[in-house]
């Protein structure tokens, strides 16, 4: 069963559904650019939130990394509800 969001707009939450050896597979990264215009196939820019955490009194300075759409699943609709809904999570 494939449970992947594609990424639709900007300011997204997602995840790297393969992501590279070297890679953290925990890593999340925001969507930096409007992709609703963009097939599912088209390479789009995303920013790690931990670079931008490093990079905090000047968020330009995060590199953005290139990755096609479908690559990627949502994790949330923006960054305010992603840290929400750490609050929400039942311990297992």
């Amino acid at each position: 069963m494939n449970n992947q969001i594609v990424p639709t707009k900007q300011g997204q939450v997602v995840k790297i559904i393969k992501p590279y050896p070297d890679e953290n597979p925990a890593e999340t990264y925001l969507i930096t650019e409007d992709v609703s215009a963009y097939s599912d196939d088209a390479t789009i820019y995303i920013v790690s939130i931990t670079d931008l955490q490093r990079h905090i009194s000047n968020p330009a300075l995060a590199p953005r990394k290139p990755i096609a759409k479908s690559e990627l699943t949502v994790l949330a609709d923006d960054l305010l509800s992603y840290v929400a809904s750490w609050n929400s999570k039942q311990p297992a």
